[in-house]
């Protein structure tokens, strides 16, 4: 796993987490509860879509803005982050490798079961438009 850029501080906010996002993967670490969620876009493949990862207490406790451990993207077969998950949280950093195995292996089963969507809906040539 690579991270792609190394900001800061990063920080979305709560009307996103809680009105633009799905979990999809929930893990405990001792007294901590790492949510692993999806940036709901329809318009996207599933091979598009960005993950939000957030400490469950934090979700629940903000006002105005929520400081996720990391974001990710899947690219070109691997999980990379695009939020470096040691700066967000420079005090968890001896925990991040263990996160980093959930976040993946959480990424990697959600796209193993919806990767293979593919639409329905065909374009039919052959029909006519009548205006009157």
């Amino acid at each position: 796993m690579r991270n792609s850029l190394n900001i800061k501080d990063a920080k979305r906010s709560i009307q996103t987490i809680r009105d633009c996002t799905s979990v999809i993967a929930t893990h405990f670490f001792a007294k901590t509860k790492l949510q692993v969620r999806m940036l709901n876009n329809e318009a996207l493949a599933p091979k598009d879509f960005k993950f939000i990862v957030t400490f469950a207490d934090d979700v629940e406790t903000a006002r105005a803005q929520v400081k996720p451990l990391t974001e990710a993207v899947f690219l070109n077969g691997r999980v990379r982050f695009t939020v470096n998950p040691s700066k967000q949280y420079p005090e968890l950093e001896r925990h991040i490798p263990m996160f980093s195995e959930a976040i993946e292996s959480s990424i990697r089963e959600f796209l193993s079961k919806h990767d293979s969507i593919v639409s329905t809906n065909t374009v039919n040539d052959t029909a006519k438009w009548h205006l009157h």
